[in-house]
Parts: C-alpha cells; structure tokens; sequence
C-alpha cells in the first residue's frame, strides 16, 4: 500500500484528478477497511475537495483547504486520519495517534458520528471528548470528566474541543501526546481566532513538531502568522482550494435574497413570514442569546402553528443536544440560534435561513447560509435588514448574488400590541426583553469597523424597537460610552479571572513594598542631610552636645559614657491659702520631709524598707476591715432571713387562731416545734424570737412584735460585732 501511495503521489500545487472530475473511492489506495466502512454508507463517489485533498493528505503532506459549505470536507480528513493509522499499525498500547479539534461541541459530535460509520471496520479506538455533559460536578460516579481520564490514555483518535483537551493535557496522569501523528482543525479559521487561539497555543506545546497538520474550512485563512503558529512552512503546506474560481461563493443550488424592513418591524416580519411558511424547516439566525430566549419564548406564547425551538450558548450541553436531535429529526419545525450553529452543522433538509440581525461580516453570512442547500440539494435564504444596515452590506464584496425582495402587505402580520401585552402580564417575559434589547444594542458595538464602518448606532429607532419587544421605556445603554471591539472582548471572556486575580495581588504587594523602600530611603536621606531652613519645614533648631563645665563637674562625662546618675525624687510643695484679720492672704507652704533629712534639704531619699513595711502594714489593716466588714454583712443576712421566716409563722399562727379556739396546745405545740427547727444556729436569737412571737396576742400585735425583733437582732449583732 505505501508502494501505490508513492507512485500515485500528484505533484505539488496540482488537482488530482481535475476540478469536476467524478472519481470513485475505490480508486484510491485505501485498505479494504475504510472502503468497506464508505460503502456501507453509501459514500462511493468523491466530491471536488476530497478528490482535491485525500491523495495530497494520504502522500503525508501538510493540507490547507477551502470549499464550500455542505462540500464533503468532514470525509476529507476522518479517511486520510484511518488510513495514516492502520499503515502504521496503530493499537491501544501506542496511545494517541490522531487529534480532530473542534470549534463547537455538536460539531464535534457530528464529527464522532462520522467517524463511527466509516471506522467501524478496523480496530482503532475513538473518543469523544467535550465538555458540559454532566452538572452533577459533586458526584464522582457521574464525573464525565473523571470518566474520560480513565480510558483517553488509551484512545487512539480523539475529537474534542480544544478547551478539554487543554484540561486533559494540564490534570490527566500519564496522558501522553508525544508519538502523536496527525493534528486536524475543522473550521480552522475559527479555532485561529482570539477565542481560541491562546488555547491552541497552549495545546501545540505538548504535541510533537513531527506531526502532520490539516486544517479544513469554509472560509480559509491564509495568515502567515497563522501558519507560523501551527509550525507549518508556507512554502511546503499544500493548498487545496477547490472553489477559489468560482464566481460564486456560496452553493449554485442556494437562492439568496434580503428584505428592507424598520428595525421595529423585524419581530412581526418573522412572525409573518413563519405563518407563511408553515410546511418548511426553517433556522432563524440571531446576534445574542437572550435575543433568541426572547423570540422563543415570545413565540411560543403567539403559537405560529409550527413547532419553536432554541439553540445558544447558554444552554447546557445536554439540553442543547436534545434541541440538535429534535430539530433533526422533526420534518417542519423553527430553531432560533446564535452563530453556535452557524459552523460545520449539517441539519437535513433545512429549507429557509432567516437572519433576523445582519452577520458581523460576508464570512459569518456564508457559514449561516450554509445550513441548506447542502449536498447537491436546494435552499433558500433571507436577510432583514434596516435601512441603515443595507448601506453597509451592499459595500461587502461578496461573490454572491443577493437578490432584493419586498414584502407582500396583505401576508403580513402585527403581533406588537400582543407582544406588549403578553410582557406585562409576565414579569419574567418583561427581564428577557429588556435583556434582549441590550443584548442587540451591546452586538451592533461589537461589529468589526472594517465591515459597519458607516454604521452609527445612535441614528437607530431605538426607542421604536424597545416598545415593539413590549418595553415601556427605553433601557439604560451606558455602556455606548466604553466601546471595545469584537476580538477585545472574546480575548476578555477567555481570561482565567483567578490567575488574573492572583496576579493582581502579586502586583499590588510588589508595589506597596516598593513604596516602603522608598520612603525608607527618603527618610534615611533625610537624617544624613543637613537641613535647610529655607527648603525644608521641620528644621532642627539645636543639636546639643555634652562637654566638661569649667568648674569641673563630670556630670556631662558621665553621661556621655554611659553611667546612670543615682535617681532623685523630688515631692512638690503643697501651697495652701490663708486669709488674716485683716483680709490679706497670707501664704503656708506645708512641705513633706524626711524624719533622716535636715529641714534645709530640697530632696529627699527614700527608705525603701520602711516604705515596704509600711505597705505591708497597711494592706495587713486594709484586709482585716474587709474581712470584718464581711462578716457583718453576713450576719445581717442572716438576721434578715430569720425575720421573714417568722413573718411567714406569725401570719400562719394568726390564720390558725382564727379557726381554732385561743390557746390551744396543739397550736402552741406546732410553733414551739417550728421555731427549733428554723433557729438551731444561733440560740439566743431563736430563744428571743419564740418569746417574742408567743407573747403577742393577736396578728396586728404580731407584726409590731416583728420590727421590734429585727431591731433586738440588729443590735445584738453590732454590739457582738
């Protein structure tokens, strides 16, 4: 096989086998098994890129092609990738051998689909690799992607995109690219751009140089930066561009049109045309995501009497997967969809693409037209576009005839007072169109100035617009005032913001200790200077320095060699006024002095024995009044609590003698019992209150009996005390 290979190998910058010429797969040296997989699925004869780019790809040439959409680029590189593998014998223990990148997840998938019907003959293993597939993050059984890691180490072909391969290269143990062979870009020029393109950057460090590259697009770029990034050498790189000539850019089966329509009237055109239109299959191309949340979520409520749906970024993968099926396979029906679905999807039968808002460029219009008319069979497709808008489309140089329609006024349809209705009824219908109108506004910022140059946003009806998605008032568009550009902010959305954030400390911890050296410095210059009272504000007036007096006195030399001076106390004079006879103050100076010292003596020393002892001796005093203190302070609690016990039995005794007959002994028994129980602590007390309580005659005399008890108790206390 590698003997054919070599001896059928074309010539450089050459076509195979011409430019429409009908050849069969089976003409190609390719092995029994990657026929046997084209043939079961009724892939026998090949297109103008594949008969352009296979033979150049199977001779191990790196491939530059361009075609356009719907040509069959999707078997141009998945046969070369089969072929190259089982020449080498590829198994699972060497790994990975061949990488298909991917802009968008259902590309890749659609691309995993492919590669299953055409590979299922040989023995090579396959992985689809995406992201998004599980939510569940918590859940290690349900990881997809600690699932993944199990089984890419051995997976001989993967087709990912490039943001979880980048994840496997940098976390995944013992997964290795290093004898990889083939590296392949589907819609290159997209993965090349700015939101790509620092991970495929990041990506191209782990894989060999050695390898062989193919990159495949509608709208192929050329950029020798480009090129130089993929270590590819512009000079060696085979292009394949089999639809350059063509006066046309698009498919000749494609009819291609626009329609002149007030921003304001874009929503009931749609709706008008859709009402029109209910037997096709229909894609509806918008700028924003909340844009088409909005329009889905609008029609479904005005029920145009076809099946809605919606596609865009913001929905998870699995729910964008069961939109992408569903659309599929429902033969009438409209999806709302950003530029997600506007790269390398092939829905069947796709008969309309609307764009509601014009692409941001003539590139983007070809891959959303692209949608239908794919693979020899027909489409059709529509702009609305503003006034405004058509000014600047009609400057692209585009190889595609546009043709200009008008709108026929008795098919069409206001649904803008319902529209209005049915978002204030709804408050969450009212968010999505309020999300929906910044949305667009932000998009037409975001346009590139090469292609909408002449575009001013500030001269739209934008207020018009606003009360035809249903809104009151027009929102608040600060943001006019900080444009960026497109590639601006896609580069900004790519940022990692915690590396960003850990930089920015790391930044802002150099500088602040930068500043701390520098004020240090500032400071130290200061002080080894001389000041200059005319420069500076804080001066010093004197500098003092100790030298020997004349009369001999070596108090300043002691201080200068370090010796302590004995410390002195001196006790200021008290001074206290007087007044005589007379009237006349007269001044006494009271001075506190030193029983060991002379009354002339103006300082004193201090006994620091006597003055320890004297302390001892009054903290000594100080503890004994507080002890006896509270010790009296008990003892009146205590007196305090016997009063009211027998407050409680003299009002108990005067109730039962109001029962009973005066002078019972059973009373009496019961009181004389209950006054030993209460008083067994202090006897002398207990002995006074008994008397005192059995000789008063009745309950009034009992209580002035009480407070004459308290008072005996107190005093006996104090006087004890």
């Amino acid at each position: 096989m590698k003997a054919r290979i070599e001896a059928e190998c074309p010539a450089r910058g050459t076509v195979p086998f011409g430019k429409n010429a009908v050849v069969a797969f089976g003409s190609l040296p390719l092995s029994q098994s990657t026929l046997q997989g084209l043939e079961s699925n009724a892939y026998t004869t090949m297109t103008s890129i594949q008969s352009g780019s296979i033979p150049h790809a199977l001779a191990g040439r790196d491939i530059l092609a361009s075609a356009k959409t719907g040509s069959g680029k999707t078997l141009s590189f998945l046969v070369p990738v089969l072929e190259h593998l089982n020449r080498e014998g590829w198994s699972a223990q060497d790994g990975v051998g061949a990488i298909v990148l991917s802009p968008t997840r259902e590309l890749a998938g659609q691309i995993f689909a492919v590669l299953r019907k055409i590979g299922k003959f040989h023995r090579f293993s396959a992985g689809l690799v995406i992201g998004g597939q599980n939510k569940n993050r918590n859940a290690e059984q349900n990881n997809d992607f600690q699932q993944e890691q199990q089984s890419i180490v051995s997976t001989n072909i993967i087709v990912c995109t490039p943001g979880r391969l980048l994840q496997h290269l940098e976390q995944t143990p013992y997964f290795n690219v290093d004898g990889l062979q083939m590296l392949v870009l589907d819609e290159a020029d997209r993965i090349l751009d700015l939101g790509f393109r620092d991970q495929l950057v990041k990506i191209l460090d782990y894989v060999p140089t050695s390898r062989q590259t193919l990159l495949f697009s509608a709208t192929q770029t050329k950029d020798v930066k480009h090129l130089a990034t993929l270590s590819i050498n512009r000079k060696t790189v085979e292009y394949v561009g089999v639809h350059d000539q063509d006066e046309v850019a698009t498919p000749s089966q494609l009819k291609q049109s626009y329609v002149v329509v007030p921003l304001e009237h874009k929503l009931n055109c749609v709706y008008s045309f859709l009402k029109t239109h209910l037997k096709s299959k229909t894609i509806v191309f918008m700028a924003s995501c909340s844009q088409v949340r909005h329009a889905w979520d609008l029609f479904c409520r005005l029920r145009p009497g076809v099946s809605v749906l919606a596609i865009h970024g913001k929905l998870s993968q699995p729910k964008r997967m069961q939109v992408y099926d569903k659309f599929s396979n429902t033969p009438y029906s409209v999806l709302f969809a950003t530029d997600v679905a506007s790269r390398g999807l092939d829905f069947p039968n796709v008969d309309w693409v609307l764009q509601v808002d014009a692409p941001e460029d003539q590139d983007m219009y070809i891959h959303r037209v692209g949608r239908t008319a794919r693979f020899r069979k027909e489409g059709q497709a529509m702009m609305i576009l503003d006034p405004r808008e058509e000014t600047c489309v009609k400057k692209w140089e585009m190889k595609t005839p546009i043709q200009k329609k008008s709108i026929n006024p008795t098919k069409t349809v206001l649904v803008t007072q319902r529209a209005a209705s049915l978002v204030a009824e709804d408050v969450t219908l009212h968010q999505l169109a309020k999300k929906a109108f910044v949305s667009y506004v932000r998009s037409l910022t975001l346009l590139p100035k090469q292609a909408w140059m002449d575009l001013n946003i500030r001269e739209l009806n934008l207020e018009s617009y606003a009360v035809s998605l249903g809104l009151a008032h027009l929102p608040s568009l600060e943001f006019l005032d900080k444009v960026t550009t497109r590639e601006e902010k896609r580069e900004s959305k790519n940022v990692n913001r915690k590396l960003q954030k850990l930089k920015e400390q790391i930044r802002l911890e150099k500088e602040k200790k930068r500043m701390k050296r520098t004020q240090d410095d500032m400071v130290k210059e200061t002080r080894n200077d001389e000041p200059d009272d005319d420069e500076n504000i804080l001066v010093v007036r004197a500098r003092h320095e100790y030298k020997q007096s004349d009369d001999g006195d070596d108090q300043a030399d002691r201080a200068v060699e370090g010796i302590r001076q004995p410390k002195k106390i001196r006790i200021e004079s008290r001074k206290s006024v007087k007044f005589g006879e007379d009237g006349q103050e007269e001044e006494k100076v009271l001075q506190l002095r030193n029983e060991n010292h002379d009354d002339n003596d103006d300082e004193i020393g201090l006994d620091t024995e006597k003055l320890e002892h004297d302390n001892i001796a009054y903290m000594d005093q100080v503890r004994k009044r507080l002890e006896q203190t509270q010790q009296l302070d008990k003892d009146e609690e205590r007196a305090r609590i016997r009063a009211k016990h027998q407050k409680r039995r003299l009002k108990e005794k005067s109730q039962l003698d109001d029962d009973r007959p005066a002078g019972s002994a059973a009373v009496l028994a019961s009181s004389n019992s209950h006054d030993d129980d209460d008083n067994d602590d202090d006897d002398s007390v207990s002995s006074a209150s008994s008397s005192s309580s059995s000789s008063s005659p009745s309950s009034s005399d009992g209580e002035m009996g009480l407070k004459a008890q308290e008072d005996i108790a107190l005093t006996l206390i104090r006087g004890t005390s």
